[in-house]
């Protein structure tokens, strides 16, 4: 099985390999490359939603255009290669200091892991105020298309809304040099803190059931996936109980253990759940019934747990939960058992053949 949370470490990633992981819906986080279609905020699970600007139809709004002009008059603009320094590291401790959320120590954790090598092709967008840098962001270059990283300003100058207008900037880039796609990254339904980029245009996005970009005008709540996964368990979990298979309903903050680096196993990565008790007694092993978006079918799992995963998520994170509606016991996926797109057959391999699958 393909997981939905996934990391590599590349040597290097430039041109037509970086636009192939953009496509796929992966994005950068420091030095690595990952992909993950679900978050955890608190103790709610959202879906993440991968999206895109296509520059070759974007056309630069009213608004959009007021500010970029507004900006140019007032401040100096620069793009150049990317390069650390100190000027630039004050600005960000400054900036860090006014985010509402967590943030790397510094810049240089933050691009790259502490390293010194770059990974990535990485372009600067320098806006000044005279002398003094009050505006930055970052993004990596493809053939085709540019990846939006990081962007920094000095709290002071919010209104000039500085932090839209790097992403503004970074579009125009893109037009100038007759770039395809831009990418800014996911959005979240349901958690406005993501819905920024959402304002840069008539963006794309990449549906999970087809790995298809579509218009984002045309999203649905219904395809939001962990929606479609709990309202095809719950369908599931009413049509078994008629056939005297009892289940519960779980979800699963600890779906992402595959980006962590630990030792080599296939976790887990549902963010949702039906656990099937009482057919299979047997103490080393659990039954996770799935539903899977990205071929629409349900996924019989049998399940084991990893013993020793405080090691990677600490007793404060994992105690946050109600056990009553969280697993949080970092899992194993063992064997896929069975797969089906078919209710009627996954209760009837449930009811009469479930001993072939233990």
């Amino acid at each position: 099985m393909s997981f939905f949370a996934e990391k590599h470490y590349p040597e290097a990633v430039l041109g037509s390999s970086l636009d192939e992981y953009l496509a796929r819906g992966w994005y950068r986080m420091g030095q690595s490359i990952f992909t993950t279609h679900f978050l955890c905020f608190g103790e709610q699970l959202y879906s993440a939603i991968w999206i895109r600007l296509n520059m070759q139809q974007h056309q630069f709004r009213k608004g959009q255009r007021k500010l970029m002009r507004k900006n140019a008059e007032r401040f100096q603009i620069k793009y150049a290669p990317f390069k650390l320094t100190q000027e630039k590291e004050n600005l960000y401790q400054k900036y860090k200091q006014h985010f509402p959320g967590y943030i790397a120590r510094s810049l240089q954790e933050s691009l790259l892991d502490g390293e010194e090598y770059n990974t990535y092709q990485t372009i600067e967008s320098q806006i000044y105020d005279g002398d003094q840098l009050i505006g930055l962001s970052y993004f990596d270059l493809g053939k085709d298309s540019v990846a939006s990283i990081l962007g920094i300003y000095d709290p002071a100058y919010s209104e000039y809304s500085i932090g839209y207008y790097t992403m503004l900037l970074e579009m125009d880039y893109c037009r100038q040099h007759s770039i395809k796609y831009y990418y800014p990254g996911y959005v979240v339904p349901g958690y406005e803190r993501f819905d920024y980029k959402l304002r840069v245009g008539e963006v794309e996005y990449l549906r999970l059931s087809t790995s298809s970009w579509e218009p984002y005008l045309k999203f649905q709540t219904e395809e939001i996936p962990l929606l479609q996964m709990e309202h095809q368990l719950k369908e599931a979990q009413a049509s078994l109980a008629k056939a005297n298979v009892a289940s519960q309903l779980y979800y699963y903050p600890l779906f992402e253990a595959n980006l962590f680096g630990m030792l080599q196993a296939t976790y887990l990565d549902f963010p949702v759940f039906l656990n099937i008790e009482p057919l299979y007694p047997t103490p080393q092993f659990r039954y996770f019934l799935v539903f899977d978006v990205r071929d629409q079918a349900f996924k019989l799992l049998r399940c084991s747990n990893f013993d020793d995963f405080r090691f990677y998520f600490n007793d404060a994170y994992t105690q946050a939960f109600d056990p009553a509606t969280f697993l949080v016991e970092l899992t194993v996926v063992e064997q896929l058992l069975f797969k089906t797109k078919q209710l009627e057959e996954l209760k009837l391999v449930l009811t009469h053949n479930h001993e072939k699958l233990v």
